[in-house]
């Protein structure tokens, strides 16, 4: 079902208003639509604590697009089009991760959608992903972009987990709707860039084990992350077999 009639609000915890400026304020395409920003300079709360507030404060006799996405997450063509033809019913995002078997045995993590990456300073431009049509499914996707319309949070009730404070909090959103309403998420092709290329550190890995206790009995993709929630059998095995590639390439640079 299509919503053309329907608002899309931008939503997104700022810290750094200079480039929430550059990247929504001075953006043609943004302006299209409605945008709140949430100051987050003072309190430093988490993102998911932040993201809750609106969901818990908003009037859902006004259907509306949700986009969560960063400060930093520049839109580079008309959002509209796009999402007006997406279901209601299903999660979407510009990029996401899935997992491909190869003979029932060796998983390997693979990229869905595209976005362009640079450094703050706009340096080390590069595209990330191949592209992918409108619809294809992948097990969860970037924090730095989620859309989601107003009736399926209004009807499941759905919340981001406040125990995640930057990192992970839009793919534990997709596991909950997959694990709990079986509610898939689906690429959404947009031109855009997001001006952050960091790596992931202590923090992330932190919240990557709390989500391995939450999710003991399934396991899925993120765009950094090859084993979200407890991996087991054959997976099992071909991860572990992974971290010893790791460990052992890191041995050989060194």
């Amino acid at each position: 079902m299509t919503s053309i009639c329907d608002s899309i609000v931008l939503i997104s915890v700022v810290r750094d208003y200079d480039m929430y400026r550059r990247c929504f304020v001075e953006n043609t395409h943004a302006q299209a639509c409605q945008s709140h920003p949430i100051d987050n300079r003072q309190e430093q709360a988490h993102v998911s604590t932040q993201y809750n507030r609106f969901l818990d404060a908003y009037d859902y006799s006004r259907p509306a697009w949700f986009v969560f996405c960063h400060e930093d997450f520049q839109l580079l063509g008309p959002l509209a089009p796009q999402v007006c033809k997406a279901r209601r019913d299903c999660l979407y995002g510009p990029i996401g991760a899935w997992t491909k078997k190869r003979l029932h045995v060796f998983h390997s993590w693979r990229l869905a959608g595209q976005i362009i990456e640079c450094r703050k300073d706009g340096s080390l431009e590069t595209t990330v992903g191949k592209g992918d049509p409108m619809g294809t499914p992948v097990e969860t996707f970037d924090c730095q972009c989620l859309i989601v319309h107003s009736d399926l949070i209004r009807t499941t009730g759905l919340r981001f987990d406040p125990n995640l404070s930057f990192d992970l909090y839009v793919e534990d959103f997709c596991i909950q709707a997959k694990e709990k309403y079986n509610i898939p998420s689906l690429i959404l092709p947009l031109a855009c860039k997001h001006w952050s290329n960091g790596s992931v550190g202590e923090r992330y890995h932190n919240q990557e084990k709390y989500l391995r206790t939450k999710y003991a009995n399934c396991c899925y993709t993120g765009t950094s992350s090859y084993d979200i929630g407890s991996p087991s059998g054959l997976r099992r095995c071909s991860s572990l077999l992974k971290q010893v590639a790791r460990k052992l390439l890191s041995i050989v640079r060194a």
